[in-house]
């Protein structure tokens, strides 16, 4: 039982920092592509490398923030629920 809670453990750390290596090189890739958007204009490949880039990030940002939500509510600081991060 304690092999299956520790290896459960280290997938679940390996998930959160590359959750936010992710999201970290999602925001700084996403950053510049939008100011050369914004100063030479909208082309599909720009397109689809924005939406590409918001929905890692906006994963990565949903896994940390379930880590975030898990660490609370086992710390008692969680009164109310939330049933997308059980």
């Amino acid at each position: 039982m304690k092999e299956t809670n520790r290896t459960e453990k280290t997938i679940r750390f390996v998930a959160l920092v590359a959750a936010f290596v992710l999201s970290i090189y999602a925001v700084s890739n996403l950053m510049p592509l939008l100011l050369h958007v914004v100063t030479t204009g909208p082309t599909l490949v720009d397109a689809a490398l924005i939406a590409g880039y918001l929905t890692v990030g906006a994963i990565a940002v949903g896994i940390l923030a379930r880590a975030i939500y898990r660490l609370d509510r086992r710390a008692g600081r969680i009164r109310n629920r939330v049933r997308w991060f059980e």
